[in-house]
């Protein structure tokens, strides 16, 4: 960064714009707009579309929800969904789980490795999938007893228990995770 971009830099970041606003459901509701996106009114300012992310999507993926405009501008954080309705944690939770969506691994069939890929052949409930993940070891985020694995296209595949699932499955990825 040049000194001229960091000069810019350090006009634009105050303990004001460093400061997080947290929503509580008093002052936030969510709804869908005509278009069918998620929209919410915060105090007295209406936002036909606003964008959620987890800020801690693996540790604790129902707190510290950001909620943004459609220029990525952060209007407010929402610190438990669970302090909100029922029928408004429905929408909270339809947009994160549009966002955030996961497949959840019920059974791994192969994974064969070739140049550093590993190439997986599993089941996701019925369904069968193929994907490849490059190096394993930078490619698996773990998460209580399961963990995460992203493939070379940014998806996540998720395991939720790794003891649960059938143990000719956990056989066959075991040597591959220490």
């Amino acid at each position: 960064m040049s000194t001229n971009q960091s000069d810019k830099a350090m006009q634009t970041i105050s303990p004001e714009t460093l400061r997080a606003v947290y929503l509580s459901p008093s002052e936030c509701e969510f709804f869908k707009s005509e278009n069918g996106f998620l929209g919410a009114v915060i105090g007295e300012e209406r936002h036909e579309r606003v964008i959620l992310a987890r800020a801690l999507p693996l540790s604790c993926p129902d707190e510290y929800i950001c909620i943004s405009d459609v220029e990525r501008k952060e209007i407010g954080i929402v610190e438990k969904i669970s302090d909100f309705s029922e029928s408004q944690q429905a929408l909270i939770n339809e947009e994160l789980n549009h966002r955030y969506f996961s497949p959840v691994i019920t059974e791994i069939k192969s994974i064969k490795e070739k140049f550093g890929n590993f190439y997986f052949d599993v089941l996701l409930g019925d369904l069968k999938k193929n994907f490849t993940v490059k190096d394993l070891t930078k490619n698996i985020r773990y998460h209580g007893e399961g963990f995460d694995l992203i493939d070379v296209d940014g998806n996540r595949y998720r395991i939720i228990n790794f003891s649960e699932i059938p143990a000719k499955s956990r056989r066959k990825l075991e040597p591959y995770l220490y």
